[in-house]
């Protein structure tokens, strides 16, 4: 039972936005972008500030054809996104979205 209760406590632990954004991956992967989207807003609210819940976000709206709402996912992106290559990857979109 006591180990019962580690694993339990540990996936609480764990089960933040790495978890949630784990989640929209699998679902993208299989197609199913509505679901993944629910999990991006799970992984959203658990931290405003990560540049991959907005990155998956603004694929995720290209996918379904939602170009103002990809656009704003991809400005958050590059609002919180301290890696060279995402912050290219993020004005490359914003670039192309706006020409539209």
């Amino acid at each position: 039972m006591r180990l019962l209760s580690i694993f339990i406590l540990a996936g609480i632990l764990c089960g933040g936005t790495n978890n949630a954004l784990s989640k929209a991956s699998a679902a993208m992967k299989a197609g199913m972008y509505k679901e993944a989207l629910g999990h991006i807003s799970v992984a959203q609210k658990t931290d405003e500030t990560n540049p991959d819940v907005y990155r998956m976000k603004a694929l995720l709206h290209e996918a379904l054809d939602e170009p103002k709402l990809a656009l704003s996912a991809w400005k958050n992106c590059l609002k919180y996104s301290m890696d060279e290559f995402m912050s290219s990857e993020a004005k490359i979109h914003i670039q192309s979205l706006s020409a539209e």
